[in-house]
């Protein structure tokens, strides 16, 4: 027999023995004889794991044999697969289809119950979900099969999982929709139901379930816990919902069911669900079928074997059970009770009792009283003999074991909290009825003091000696009452002795208490406290429930004993116990009947509270003894008692406890009667201001006087304003928000007050302001204290009063700037909280009052419009030269006065009132609700602040609309110019008519205010005109009816601005030419000298047309052009007309000379010598000169294109002739700017890019000398910095060979120049760096240095090694490297605190300004200029690198290397040898050399005779920091030592002298070729080099002719001789 067949017999062996065993779960049953039953005996059950298979034969889809057979499996995760599978398989079956075959329903029949009740929890929920899908798609066939099926499918409704019970119950509703059909079910398939449960209880066993080969077994015991409990279940839900007349049916099972001891055995089974089932079960057979019940099965099933084990988890519905059982059979603890000794019925009792409620809810201890007071008398005393017998050790003689048990139940650590109350309460009425099952009055008394007496002591006065008296939970003063009252029912003298004992007791405690020295001093005084408060509030309750005379006397004499003992310990210890000040406190509080309505106690009180209570103040007692002083008031002697309090108070001297004491009468009701005495309110605004200097520890009086609701209005008023003030003080601000905090907190409706009045009215808004604070806590603090108050005055005051506030707060931070205004942001933010929370109605009033008004603008910006903007503004705005005009342009920049405040961010309150109305505008619908009149109003002046705004933004501090030079200032500004320009041009788009009446009255306006000569009519022309070319753009020119006589007039107007504005507008062509021929022609006969202003004013007329109408110019006659041409340049030539015509004359001619190109004549060569002599006139420094320069820089533009574009013969000679005068002039024009700053100055920057593009353009082979360019690499300006560099850039470049060579053929030694090695000779330092604004464009001063550096390396790219070395000595003796290096680092790794990314950049090269931010070409620019560094520097950048003194740079700059920069220089070396091998010279012997990229090494090979020798070269991947190591692959003809010097010598040239590889390379080849040259052949083998890779050493001293040593030694041993091979003489060593 096999191994398999032997273990698969003896499996089966298991098996039979295991499945078929006894019911009760043993593995083998014995008959009566005690023999074992056979296998015939017993037949396998529904839910036996032993089963016949089902026959899939007759199933016509494989996959679903495959099911049924996985199903049959024994691992879980397979039988859920397969019923996955069965589950789509059926869902996939269509109607159409006939649902499920028979062979399948038959084989799922067989096999469902098994796996209903499997362990997985996953195949028990899918199971119930294929049973539901199977008996919809079967239909009715699935009726004759049900009453297998429904057994384990109702199981399923009582699973202990809840997932599965859900399954369970949806699989049911899925099959009976309704409650109707479910009532049928049940009642239908009854029997089969009980069939099902009695085999499942009665029949099965842990064995028959499970195999014990496969399961392990705590899942083979709670599989058979869930089918038993779920049987019991279904037993019970039966009784519970069939009527008796159903369930009278199938009595018989019931009575054979019920009356089974095995099914109440289960009663005590381990499993928690088990035995709640069987409880339930109990209950409902006890409603449904007692007469089938078997009361001495019941005792002792339910009550002998259940009453002391473990009940956690069923607890409830045991007792539940037991009560009902008690209550309808209490036979079952007497007659039906076998047990005896140690299983007697009232010791069982007391062991359940003893466990509490094991986890239950409250209710338990409800039906523990029910069941007690069902249970025998007899069961609950037994006899003395037997109660001794049973009687636990220590246990009262008097006490009842069931009180005594029960006590420790609820006592116990493991009862819930929340089941106290109700638990004690079921003690007392436990307690209650075994008092009145006493007979002499003498064991009564002893009863109610060890039963109820202990209960009241360890509640006033708790010991850690009686923890089983403790109460927690509420109501323990209620639970008290009751058990006084119990108590004085049984034996009422004796309660009162015991009342009289706890009294003295508590007089003793006050009078031992522990002194203020000793480390348990709170406890004890918080201990007599405590004990005192119940005591009075026990006693209170007392009173109240109603007790005789006898008892109320006790009372007032205890009471009267401890308010005595008390007033004794405060006088005699001062007030330090203050335990006794709180007795005092709470025995008037609680219960004045017995004290203040005692006559004697009275008395006492008064008489303390007279003489003693003042002087007791200042004590530990203080709050106490206050609050005892205010319970007193409506006393006779309380008036005098708190006015000697408080003068005590005053007198005393300042410490802690006097403030403390102040803080407790401040807190306190007295308040009310206090508040007009000066000097406590002197003390609380002393309080207040240390406590905002921060001293916290004054807040609490403070804080007292605001939460108390007796403080008098014109206190909390005073304190409240105080508080506001302290926010307008930085050191005091956040201590004022805590205050206010405080207040809200305490005392809303006296902030409430408070801000609505006058002296409030700036609470809010200095609230607001401190919400755009820097400090982030402070900003959030204030934002709530807002949201606050805003809440109270809304809910308070309504609506209106908080609008209101707001609309005041907005108008006021409208009107003045000062650094105390709210942000514009803030303002914004509050009008947007005003509309959206206004209603629709009162949203059109709120706007206008929102909004700002004429008055409001005008007040703003009339500082402004005062100001006589900077002249050089000319070339960047519509009315050109025209600014010349303005009454006293001419004069200095005059500031504005002091008087103009500025807000935190320095803005002037014109831009305040503009960034507000733009930004409401846009967010909000606030414009909609506004009259036509403030809406054009609101154009109107939107449009000059614009325009102001731009000339502040082009020329920084030109009229200060705000002074700040912050990059996020002028970028707020710059949006809102653009989002005011896009509003306005949004408000000019044609519309319906009168949509947009309002945009065309603001244009009126403008045009009106433009007349005259003023600051404010120049920029309302401005304004006037960049609106006019708006409208034009959108919709084109609308031509008014006397627009050709208004045209005419303006030939001879004298207003000029009016007319260059009305200019703007018209487009009517044959108007326009005409008045530029009568202009031009005017112009030609004018004498510039002598009519100076006229002229001007026709230039500036002639210059708004031409220059803004296309080709105009062109209809002009040419022949009147060129005399006007022809007379400008003679009016011009004279030298005395100002600068202003000057630049428009120049202008002019801009526009008229392209027009003129084909025309000859002398004029062109005057054209230039006036430009040209114009550069040579020095500039001003006040930015009169930009204009004219700007100009005439546009006519050398004019001029150079049209040069360029085939001119006449007189216009090109001219240029051609004079292009190295005009490179001199605009270089000397270059060198005046040079130190002009542009940054912030629009106007140079446009001119300084112009004068650099000229030069570009005109330079080349025209400087003369480049170093006189290199001081313009310094200048101010980018524009100008950027053009001498690019100049010299091209000329370094472009010298270097010629240099080269001059050195070769003269041998002079030529250094960088001192004028380029003064700009490199500091670095920037690094904190300017932090400093610098690379928003705009990187600093100047880093501009030169870097730019500077990167013309030293420029000299280095086409010159020679001797030229490049002698370069390399220039920067080592100037030290200019280690700068350049520790600038790199600090910007490129330190400042950042990680490395720049190098690989974003193209390091082997760089293009000036092409980078998309100046920060990202300055870091560019660097990495670049290490990389020359390294490249053409690389023995000094690395002897920088080795002398760092950081260790953290030194590898930091080590790794950054080798990850970005080390890869190109070895590229650009190996590179360079490379294109140097091909070079060598042919007459000597080249090198054989090869280069291997990848693997970074060079090859040198020197032939010699046949044989090579050769070394090799290595580069580090950190090259050139680490050093280029040369390693000799194959010797020949030297010796070791003169070979490692050749080496160290290559390698040295190539580490420590700056020489390149070549260098090194050659130096090894001089070394090699030197040691070979004139070195003879061996005589004997011809040849130089040996076979050893030996010279010939070896000289004969006759014939002087040298041979190798192993030849010769070859020779001697093959001739026998010692002769020389030539001379045949005996060889002697020369």
């Amino acid at each position: 027999m096999s191994k398999k067949q032997f273990k698969s017999q003896a499996s089966s062996s298991r098996a039979v023995s295991g499945a078929f065993g006894a019911p009760d779960g043993s593995a083998f049953s014995t008959s009566g004889h005690g023999g074992l039953s056979t296998f015939a005996s017993v037949s396998s059950s529904t839910l036996s794991y032993v089963f016949e298979p089902p026959d899939l034969s007759a199933i016509s889809e494989p996959n679903v044999v495959v099911a049924f057979k996985n199903l049959l499996k024994k691992d879980g995760t397979t039988k859920a697969k397969a019923l996955d599978d069965l589950h789509a398989y059926i869902l996939s079956l269509g109607i159409e289809k006939g649902g499920v075959e028979d062979a399948i329903l038959e084989a799922w029949i067989k096999v469902y119950p098994r796996t209903s009740i499997d362990s997985s929890r996953r195949v028990r929920q899918q199971s119930h979900l294929v049973q539901s899908q199977i008996s919809v798609s079967c239909g009715k066939r699935i009726a004759k099969h049900m009453y297998k099926a429904v057994g384990p499918w109702a199981a399923g409704l009582y699973d202990d999982d809840r997932s599965v019970v859900r399954a369970a119950q949806e699989s049911f509703r899925h099959v009976f929709s309704t409650d109707e059909k479910m009532k049928s079910l049940w009642k239908v398939y009854q029997k089969p139901l009980l069939e099902y449960s009695r085999t499942a209880i009665l029949e099965e066993s842990v064995q028959t379930l499970s195999d014990e080969r496969t399961v392990s077994p705590d899942d083979a015991q709670a599989k058979y816990a869930r089918v038993v409990g779920a049987a019991v279940m279904i037993v019970s839900h039966i009784l519970d919902t069939l009527a008796p007349d159903e369930t009278g049916k199938n009595a018989s099972i019931y009575i054979e069911l019920l009356g089974e001891a095995r099914l109440w055995s289960f009663a005590s089974h381990p499993d928690a669900f088990v035995r709640r089932a069987t409880y339930k079960l109990l209950i409902a057979a006890l409603a449904k079928q007692r007469e089938a019940l078997d009361l001495a099965v019941l005792s002792a099933g339910v009550v002998s074997a259940s009453l002391h084990i473990d009940q956690t988890g069923s607890a409830f519905d045991y007792v539940q059970a037991l009560t009902l059982l008690s209550e309808t059979s209490p036979t079952v603890w007497t007659e039906y009770y076998t047990g005896s000794g140690k299983k007697s019925a009232t010791r069982r009792l007391c062991q359940f009792l003893r466990k509490g409620s094991q986890g239950g809810p409250p209710d338990y201890w409800k039906y523990v009283t029910k069941l007690l007071a069902n249970v025998p008398s007899n069961v609950l005393v037994p006899s003395i003999e037997s109660d001794q017998s049973q009687g636990s050790e220590g246990q009262s003689d008097i006490l009842p074991a069931v009180l005594d048990a029960l006590h420790d139940g609820l006592s116990s650590k493991h009862e819930s909290r929340t089941n106290q109350t109700v638990a004690w309460n079921a003690y007392l009425d436990v307690a209650t009825r075994l008092r009145s099952l006493l007979s002499s009055q003498k064991e009564c008394q002893q009863f109610v003091r060890e039963a109820f007496i202990p209960l009241l002591d360890q509640h006033i006065r708790p010991s850690q000696d009686q923890p089983r008296w403790t109460m927690t939970g509420a109501k323990q003063t209620q639970t008290c009452v009751r058990a006084f009252q119990e108590a004085r029912k049984g034996a009422q003298d004796e309660v009162l002795v015991e009342w009289h004992r706890i009294s003295n007791l508590i007089v003793q405690d006050i009078q031992t208490s522990l002194p203020e020295q000793s480390k348990d001093y709170a406890k004890s005084q918080n201990s007599i406290a405590a004990g005192t408060d119940k005591w009075y509030s026990l006693q209170a309750m007392i009173l109240k429930d109603g007790v005789p005379a006898s008892v109320v006397n006790t009372f007032k004499e205890t009471s009267l004993s401890l308010v005595s003992s008390a007033i004794s310990a405060l006088k005699s210890r001062n007030g330090k116990p203050y335990g006794a000040a709180l007795t005092l406190e709470a025995a008037v509080r609680l219960a004045p009947e017995l004290t203040l309505n005692d006559e004697e106690t009275n008395k006492i009180i008064s008489q303390f509270a007279l003489e003693d209570l003042p002087a007791l103040l200042i004590s530990p007692s203080t709050s106490s003894l206050v609050a005892f002083l205010a319970l007193l008031k409506g006393t006779r002697d309380f008036q005098r008692a708190y006015l000697s309090a408080l003068r005590t108070l005053h007198d005393a001297t300042d410490s802690p406890a006097k403030y403390q004491a102040l803080e407790s009468l401040v807190a306190s009701p007295l308040l009310s009667e206090l508040a007009s005495d000066e000097g406590l309110r002197t003390s609380i605004t002393d309080s207040l201001q240390q406590a905002l200097n921060g001293v916290s520890e004054r807040w609490d009086l403070v804080n007292a006087a605001l939460s108390n609701p007796s403080a008098p209005a014109d206190l909390t008023n005073l304190i409240l304003a105080n508080m506001t003030e302290s926010l307008s003080v930085h050191n005091e601000a956040a201590a004022g928000l805590r205050g206010l905090e405080l207040a809200i907190k305490h005392s809303g409706q006296a902030v409430m007050n408070f801000s609505v009045s006058t002296e409030g009215s700036n609470l809010l808004s200095k609230l607001l302001f401190l919400t755009q604070s820097s400090d982030p806590e402070l900003a959030v603090q204030a934002r709530t204290l807002t949201s606050a108050i805003k809440e109270i005055l809304a809910s308070e005051k309504g609506s209106h009063q908080s609008m209101r506030s707001i609309i005041e707060i907005i108008n006021k931070g409208l009107d003045t700037a000062d650094t105390n205004s709210l942000t514009v942001d803030s303002l914004v933010d509050q009008a947007q909280k005003l509309l959206q929370d206004s209603p629709e109605p009162e949203r059109k009033t709120i706007a206008t009052e929102i909004l700002p008004n004429h008055a409001q603008w005008s007040t703003a910006l009339t500082p402004f419009l005062n100001n006589s903007p900077n002249v050089s503004l000319s070339i960047t705005n519509p009315l050109g030269g025209a600014v010349y005009m303005i009454d006293g342009a001419l004069s200095t920049n005059n500031a504005l006065t002091q008087g103009n405040g500025r807000d935190i961010h320095g803005y002037s309150a014109a831009l305040r009132m503009a960034l507000y109305t733009m930004e409401l505008i846009k967010s909000t619908n606030v414009f909609d609700h506004a009259v036509a009149e403030e809406r054009a109003v609101i154009f109107q002046y939107l449009a000059l602040t614009t325009q102001l705004a731009g000339d502040n933004l082009s020329v920084s501090g030109s009229n200060d609309l705000w002074k700040s030079l912050s990059p996020d200032v002028d970028a707020e500004v710059t949006e809102f110019v653009s989002s005011a320009q896009r509003l306005l041009a949004s408000w000019l788009q044609p519309l319906p008519q009168g949509e947009r009446h309002f945009a065309m009255t603001a244009q009126d306006s403008l045009l009106g205010s433009s007349r005259g000569s003023s600051v404010a009519s120049y920029y309302s022309a401005r304004a006037y005109s960049v609106l006019a070319a708006e409208a034009i753009e959108l919709y084109g020119n609308v031509p008014s009816g006397d627009e050709a006589s208004q045209l005419r007039a303006m030939r001879k107007t004298s207003d000029v601005f009016y007319a260059t504005a009305f200019l703007s507008k018209v487009l009517e062509p044959q108007a326009l030419l005409r008045l530029c021929n009568e202009l031009v022609a005017d112009l030609t006969g004018q004498d510039l000298h002598q009519n100076m202003q006229d002229g001007f004013r026709q230039l500036l007329l002639l210059n708004a047309v031409i220059q803004k109408q296309d080709d105009i110019a062109q209809a002009i006659p040419q022949q009147r052009l060129v005399f006007f041409v022809k007379h400008i340049n003679s009016q011009l030539a004279k030298g005395s007309v100002s600068k202003p015509v000057h630049s428009e004359a120049f202008k002019t001619l801009a526009v008229i000379l392209p027009v003129i190109k084909d025309v000859y004549g002398a004029f062109w060569g005057q054209i230039v010598d006036l430009m040209i002599k114009s550069w040579s006139v020095p500039m001003e420094k006040n930015d009169t000169g930009v204009a004219p320069l700007h100009a005439s820089l546009r006519i050398c533009a004019t001029l150079h294109k049209l040069a360029d574009d085939d001119p006449n013969d007189d216009l090109q000679d001219v240029w051609i002739s004079e292009r190295k005068p005009l490179v001199i002039g605009l270089l000397g024009v270059m060198r005046q700017l040079q130190d002009l700053s542009d940054e912030s100055h629009q106007p140079r920057r446009i001119l300084n890019s112009l004068l650099a593009r000229l030069i570009a353009q005109l330079s080349p082979g025209h400087v003369e000398d480049p170093t006189e360019i290199y001081p313009i690499l310094a200048s101010e300006s980018g524009a100008l910095q950027q053009s001498a560099f690019k100049i010299l850039h091209h000329d370094i470049s472009a010298k270097q060979e010629q240099v080269s060579l001059d050195v070769a053929l003269t041998g002079t030694e030529v250094k960088l120049p001192e004028e380029l090695l003064s700009l490199i000779l500091a670095a920037p330092s690094p904190d300017s760096l932090l400093d610098s604004d690379f928003e705009r464009t990187m600093p100047s001063d880093f501009r030169t240095y870097l730019l500077s550096w990167k013309l030293v390396f420029d000299h280095f790219s086409n010159a020679s090694f001797k030229l490049k070395a002698n370069y390399a000595a220039s920067i080592k003796e100037g030290t200019y490297l280690k700068s350049l290096l520790d600038f790199t680092f600090e910007v490129l790794i330190q400042i950042r605190h990680k490395p720049i990314d190098a690989s974003r950049f193209d390091i082997e090269t760089y293009t000036l300004d092409t980078e998309e931010s100046p920060e990202k070409e300055t870091h560019w620019l660097l990495i670049h200029l290490y990389y020359l560094c390294l490249k053409y520097l690389p023995t000094l950048s690395k002897s920088w690198w080795r002398d760092c003194e950081s260790r953290s740079t030194t590898l930091a700059v080590e790794a950054w290397t080798e990850k970005y920069i080390s890869s190109l220089v070895i590229s650009s070396e190996l590179a360079t040898v490379s294109s140097w091998i091909p070079t060598q010279a042919i007459d000597d012997q080249p090198l054989t050399i090869k280069v291997f990229p990848k693997a970074r090494e060079i090859t040198a090979g020197f032939d010699v005779d046949e044989q090579t020798m050769s070394i090799v070269i290595r580069l580090p991947p950190t090259y050139p920091l680490h050093q280029v190591t040369v390693e000799g692959t194959n010797r020949v003809g030297v010796d070791e030592k003169k070979w490692r010097s050749w080496l160290i010598t290559t390698q040295g040239v190539i580490n420590f002298s700056n020489g390149s590889l070549i260098d090194g390379l050659l130096a090894w080849k001089k070394n090699v070729s030197g040691a070979l040259k004139g070195q003879s052949e061996c005589a004997i083998c011809y040849s130089i080099i040996s076979a050893d890779r030996q010279l010939p050493s070896k000289r004969c001293g006759t014939c002087k002719n040298l041979f190798h040593s192993g030849c010769l030694f070859r020779w001697f041993k093959s001739s026998n001789s010692s002769s020389c091979p030539l001379c045949r003489n005996p060889f002697n060593y020369a």
